[in-house]
């Protein structure tokens, strides 16, 4: 991991960002298809807005904890460090994202977006912490 590690956490970042907006589109399916079947489109948008922050903080959560494991491990190299610019490297392009979109009022936006990306930081933190390094036994 040591070569390319900017390239490679972008990478990660855009992967993750993909995953919890499939995740997303999920949870709008299920609410469309079988919770509330039979509303107007709008009614699927507002509903999609409202719940795509909580769900970046629940799965992010959960994703940034599984690959900061991941890490600690297999014992990657400066894991710590890697913990730390990962979820970092995810908050600047998520960024960069919704500042290009413009559509959003951050005075509405801008609590629930420190708590989904404190969240991402808190599952890389504790990925990190409450996970052991292989131990390899000598015989």
């Amino acid at each position: 991991m040591k070569k390319y590690v900017v390239l490679k956490l972008i990478g990660l970042s855009v992967l993750v960002m993909i995953t919890l907006v499939v995740i997303s589109i999920l949870e709008v399916a299920v609410y469309s298809y079988i919770i509330n079947p039979g509303q107007e489109v709008s009614v699927y948008e507002v509903h999609a807005e409202s719940t795509a922050p909580y769900i970046s903080g629940i799965f992010g959560f959960i994703l940034f904890f599984l690959v900061t494991r991941h890490w600690k491990k297999n014992e990657y190299p400066n894991v710590s460090r890697l913990a730390i610019f990962f979820p970092l490297t995810y908050l600047l392009m998520d960024i960069v994202i919704i500042l290009l979109a413009g559509t959003v009022q951050w005075e509405s936006f801008i609590v629930i977006f420190v708590l989904a990306n404190a969240a991402k930081f808190l599952g890389s933190y504790l990925g990190y912490k409450l996970t052991r390094s292989r131990q390899v036994v000598s015989a």
